[in-house]
């Protein structure tokens, strides 16, 4: 009886590590740049800022959208900057979510990094 139980805690701990790994790694990315960056190499952009993140969620197949506004992209005088990549990712979880409701909630995460002010 003892043994069962032990068995039972450790598959358990066991599964929800799984789940919890699973549901923080990245299933799908989408990650959009601009070709040909210095010196005409792909991914070769230098950007002007860190990667920013915000999730989003999609419901009723885009009817009613949560748009990520993006804030950091200017310039202490109000000069608006570039965005230079953009990247999409759906991990476990929001794909699981995504077949779970048959595409009514689509969640997903979106990360940006600016462009270097022209000189």
């Amino acid at each position: 009886m003892k043994t069962s139980h032990r068995f039972f805690k450790t598959a358990s701990l066991l599964f929800i590590f799984i789940l919890f790994s699973l549901s923080h790694s990245s299933c799908a990315v989408t990650h959009v740049y601009q070709a040909g960056g210095p010196d005409g190499r792909e991914m070769g952009n230098q950007p002007g800022t860190e990667w920013e993140s915000d999730h989003t969620n999609v419901f009723l197949w885009g009817a009613i959208r949560d748009d990520v506004r993006i804030e950091n992209c200017k310039l202490g005088d109000g000069t608006r900057l570039n965005i230079e990549e953009i990247k999409i990712e759906r991990n476990f979880g929001h794909q699981l979510a995504m077949i779970v409701t048959l595409g009514i909630w689509q969640p997903a995460k979106i990360s940006w990094r600016c462009a270097k002010p022209v000189n």
